[in-house]
């Protein structure tokens, strides 16, 4: 919350975000917690925007009681030199970081992206909707040989981990994997042109 407050720009969120500091540092957590519910329901914010308001809404111990809404989905792939790592976002934004320190920042996607984000945030909550999120501290990155598929929802971080071959051999992971796995070659094939 410190690092989000001190943005300085009086524009929406980020003149709420200072409000909601504000709050916490006078202990008005309620007035907090109805401030980042006013962030939450703003129009055409950035997903990363709406995740960072849930999830102080989470540590002021609030919970939605409206249906989860996902985000993003995150894919963590562990290699022998370090960490590859894709997300996708609902508002058709994407980032791919290659454990080699190379990376992609997609934040104007064309309808073939759109379709291609819309498509794994289909998949995604099929899944979420199976599994519970997740209420301890946030893992460690996955070994090596092994995948982590994060779902980054208004009620919290779900996510699955196993070895890279049984997430893309399970009914529910595979298609995400691949439909992931399709995200990644395009956003390489673009900055290759």
């Amino acid at each position: 919350m410190e690092y989000w407050a001190s943005i300085e720009s009086n524009e929406v969120p980020w003149d709420l975000f200072r409000e909601v500091k504000q709050y916490v540092d006078k202990g008005k957590n309620a007035e907090a917690i109805t401030t980042l519910k006013k962030i939450t329901d703003l129009p055409h914010l950035e997903s990363r925007h709406y995740l960072q308001a849930y999830f102080f809404l989470q540590e002021l111990s609030y919970i939605p009681a409206t249906d989860t809404k996902l985000f993003a989905v995150v894919v963590e792939v562990a290699m022998d030199h370090g960490l590859d790592l894709l997300a996708v976002y609902a508002d058709h934004s994407a980032r791919y970081y290659n454990a080699s320190g190379g990376g992609v920042v997609l934040d104007v996607p064309n309808i073939t992206i759109i379709n291609k984000i819309d498509h794994i945030l289909m998949l995604g909550m099929d899944i979420v909707k199976q599994i519970g999120p997740w209420n301890a501290a946030r893992p460690v990155a996955p070994a090596n040989g092994k995948a982590r598929i994060n779902f980054l929802t208004s009620k919290g971080l779900h996510f699955g981990e196993a070895d890279q071959e049984v997430l893309f051999r399970d009914p529910l992971s595979g298609k995400i994997m691949y439909a992931m796995l399709d995200m990644m070659e395009t956003l390489v094939s673009k900055t290759r042109k």
